[in-house]
């Protein structure tokens, strides 16, 4: 059965990159250049948004469309928005999905996203490890890696000082999280790699929202004089056009991720971001990084075997045409997690 209209519930607003790249800008997708009606909503506390959602539940409950899907992303606390949606799904449960793009089960406590695995009628994850934890829970599970919108922001020359970049959140979370967070995956993995570079690099870290953590990194490479630190402080994070603007002028992309299980479960997401602008991407081999990362073929991925050190190294002393190469190879790589083929992909699951 084709699906007409989608009933979509957000688990936060805008600032959460699942929310807009899972649900925000699909449900825009949808809406514009496929003619598919959606109704999207993530929780305010305002009286006016408290009412938009009671008017939500209560026209899905009484005059639900026909041929419609309802969607509930990555829901998983027990407050009243999400027990709300539980009340939702015990009454409505036939075309149900539930999307969910991190290993929450690890951060919070397990009962209400499992009540959702178990009793919507389809599951989408974000990577192989997440599809594997849900399968044993609903067998009607499907693989849906996070998709980068369309930008149309493009790597167009070198620079003369090779230029590292990271984009993300560089903060520990909370104490459970310290283990797999961004903050120890650039301490432990990558840090120290750049200390043995012993040639002119510029390292620029946009996401360090913690202004004690700015001295922090930059007395980590005091004795590293020819290695430049630049730390935006002025963030836009709604704004795609800065983010890949400021991706775009990286001559690297770099995206370490201790081999944690959170981690192995995650879509790639940082490492994708770098290689739509065509940025050469360093990262681990962890999870599904290696279904869009090729190693000497986009960027490089970082083993046991072969670490960051390295892989910058020989980045570095590319010509030109081979540099830009792996440009061309990055930006081709797009297709495999555009916003085309993942609302397609949504589609087609509820057609068949």
């Amino acid at each position: 059965m084709s699906i007409k209209y989608i009933y979509w519930f957000a688990p936060y607003n805008l600032k959460c990159p699942s929310t807009k790249y899972r649900g925000k800008y699909p449900v825009d997708y949808l809406i514009d250049t496929i003619g598919i009606r959606c109704k999207f909503f993530y929780p305010e506390k305002s009286f006016k948004a408290m009412l938009k959602f009671c008017f939500m539940v209560a026209s899905i409950l009484f005059f639900r469309k026909k041929n419609s899907l309802l969607v509930i992303q990555k829901v998983c606390t027990n407050n009243r928005y999400a027990k709300t949606l539980r009340l939702l799904i015990k009454l409505k449960p036939t075309k149900g999905l539930y999307d969910l793009d991190d290993a929450e089960y690890i951060r919070y406590e397990k009962s209400t996203l499992e009540f959702f695995l178990k009793n919507c009628e389809s599951v989408s994850v974000g990577s192989s490890a997440l599809y594997d934890y849900v399968k044993p829970l609903n067998s009607s599970v499907f693989h849906q890696t996070s998709p980068v919108v369309l930008h149309y922001k493009q790597k167009i020359k070198r620079n003369k000082i090779l230029h590292i970049g990271w984009v993300g959140d560089l903060g520990n979370g909370n104490t459970l999280s310290i283990p797999f967070s961004h903050k120890t995956n650039m301490f432990k993995l990558f840090f120290p790699e750049l200390r043995k570079i012993d040639f002119p690099v510029k390292l620029t870290l946009v996401g360090v929202k913690n202004k004690h953590d700015i001295p922090l990194i930059k007395n980590y490479f005091k004795n590293k004089p020819h290695i430049k630190i630049e730390i935006p402080t002025n963030l836009d994070w709604e704004n795609d056009a800065w983010i890949y603007s400021m991706i775009r002028d990286f001559d690297i992309g770099i995206a370490p991720m201790t081999n944690h299980l959170f981690n192995r479960s995650k879509s790639a997401f940082k490492a994708k971001q770098y290689l739509s602008t065509g940025v050469p991407t360093i990262a681990c081999d962890v999870g599904d990084t290696n279904m869009y990362l090729k190693h000497g073929l986009n960027g490089f991925l970082v083993t046991e075997h072969f670490s960051y050190a390295d892989a910058i190294k020989k980045i570095s002393g590319m010509s030109d045409e081979d540099y830009f190469n792996l440009s061309t190879n990055s930006l081709n790589s797009r297709i495999n997690y555009s916003m085309e083929n993942y609302c397609l992909n949504l589609l087609n699951h509820f057609k068949t």
